[in-house]
């Protein structure tokens, strides 16, 4: 099995962002992922920050996946789970949105799950969410990152598990469990403790104690009937199958490799790193198969064909990156798949981005992997030159930092080019991956209070909905910095 995780978390702009996609787009996706070999697709439908009562656009979005179900099974064979986290649904300002906007930290509540009559509002919030999802093949719940309840066990967590799981197995009594096995129930409340509590650090020090992985997996032997399967990426969920005899049951699932999440969405293009963690992939580990994810998934096409690649044998050697390219864009692959490779200084970036946007407006044939372009091809061109430019941008920044040169006109260049970019994806919240490393760290060299006040928050894991909108925040700290 070779799969792809859709996550929706972030609201932006259509196409970039999952949770926007149309039955359409999802026609276009699944058919790009098969021609690289996908056979299986997950989505995380946000029910953990939807109304128990799903309004109108809530109601609209699940039906548009009750489509894409049917869509990826009965016309390319895929299979296709949902994903649930244990205890958390929409609070009383969710129904106040539509779908598509509405800020996950805003309108996420986290059931006490000690609290009986809370518990119950919650199943049958995940009742009427779960009747229009009843044909997935699959449910994943994951053991932490939103959900967790400060003090709560793992007995809880695997209750919250299975009685969730019960309710889709009155619909569907064939669908299988996935435990996403991530940080641990047990363990991640405890990182929640000390969030709370102000501890700098906090997400840094997460334990991840094998004990509290060992005891979930025994607990879900006990109590959940089969089909179930586990997904594990570290070693201590190595060491918690093998203690118990489950390595049969392993998925092999390394998080963040295409894209990490959250990431401002600019494309990457690490084939070293992709290679050196798919080859840990054995079908003899992981006899369920392996699966990817990404956050933006027209904007990581070099990565999500990587991914297959490696994932089926393939080597670095025989990467045809060009012939890729090609399939996804007929007449302009080598352009493409230059600019996929970019890596060079400000310069060179902009020479390619400047290749790049004179392929725009030029007819656009449709190739065997297209459909990852999810829209117009134009619109695609554009992306890929914009996101360049910001790179250079970010270049120029350093170069400035390292000369100890006034960084003002360098920084003026970025929001020249970074501001009509995320203007462009709507993407306004937290965020690791490129843009932190090349923006944010340096930016805490300028010791600049306006700038520091919204880099603290993008660490305030005591209060997650003060990320909601940080990036034109950020952004609007420049602008007065460099006034």
């Amino acid at each position: 099995m070779l799969g792809m995780y859709v996550h929706t978390h972030w609201g932006y702009n259509h196409p970039y962002a999952a949770r926007t996609w149309t039955l359409h787009d999802w026609d276009e996706y699944l058919n790009g992922l098969q021609s690289l070999g996908y056979d299986f697709v997950a989505l995380w439908p946000q029910l953990d920050c939807m109304p128990a009562q799903p309004n109108a656009s809530d109601l609209a979005y699940l039906n548009t996946i009750r489509q894409a179900i049917d869509l990826a099974h009965d016309r390319y064979g895929m299979r296709f789970a949902v994903l649930a986290c244990p205890n958390t649904i929409g609070n009383e300002r969710a129904a106040a949105y539509r779908f598509e906007q509405r800020p996950y930290f805003v309108c996420e509540r986290k059931i006490d799950p000690k609290d009986t009559a809370a518990v119950a509002y919650l199943l049958e919030g995940r009742r009427n969410q779960f009747e229009p999802l009843q044909r997935a093949d699959a449910l994943f719940v994951i053991d932490s990152d939103p959900g967790g309840y400060i003090d709560s066990t793992n007995d809880e967590f695997v209750d919250l598990m299975k009685q969730q799981l019960d309710i889709l197995r009155e619909f569907n009594p064939t669908i299988e469990l996935d435990y996403w096995m991530w940080m641990g129930w047990e363990n991640y409340n405890r990182f929640w403790a000390a969030a709370q509590r102000g501890e700098q650090n906090a997400e840094s020090s997460v334990q991840w104690e094998l004990g509290v992985f060992v005891e979930t997996l025994a607990l879900i032997r006990e109590r959940i009937a089969e089909p179930w399967g586990v997904f594990a990426c570290v070693p201590v969920h190595m060491q918690a199958t093998d203690q118990l005899a489950l390595g049969h049951k392993r998925l092999f699932f390394p998080y963040g490799l295409i894209e990490g999440e959250p990431t401002f969405p600019l494309t990457n293009f690490d084939p070293d790193t992709l290679a050196a963690r798919v080859a840990t992939y054995t079908p003899a580990l992981y006899p369920r198969g392996i699966m990817a994810n990404a956050q933006t998934h027209c904007v990581q096409l070099p990565h999500t064909y990587l991914f297959a690649h490696f994932a089926r044998g393939g080597t670095l050697d025989h990467i045809d990156l060009d012939g890729f390219a090609e399939q996804v864009m007929p007449g302009s692959g080598s352009v493409i798949a230059q600019a996929w490779r970019c890596k060079d200084d400000g310069p060179f970036k902009r020479a390619a981005a400047s290749a790049v946007r004179r392929e725009i407006g030029k007819p656009h044939p449709r190739g065997l992997s297209s459909g990852l372009l999810l829209g117009d091809a134009d619109r695609f061109l554009v992306d890929l030159a914009m996101g360049l430019e910001v790179r250079a941008a970010l270049d120029d920044l350093h170069a400035a930092l390292a000369a100890s040169a006034d960084v003002k006109p360098a920084l003026r260049g970025v929001l020249a080019t970074l501001r009509p970019y995320q203007q462009r994806l709507g993407f306004a919240d937290a965020y690791y991956g490129p843009l932190r490393d090349g923006l944010n760290d340096p930016l805490v060299r300028l010791h600049d209070p306006r700038i520091d006040a919204v880099l603290h928050q993008f660490g305030d894991w005591g209060h997650p909905e003060v990320r909601n909108g940080i990036l034109p925040r950020l952004l609007d700290a420049l602008e007065a910095y460099c006034a």
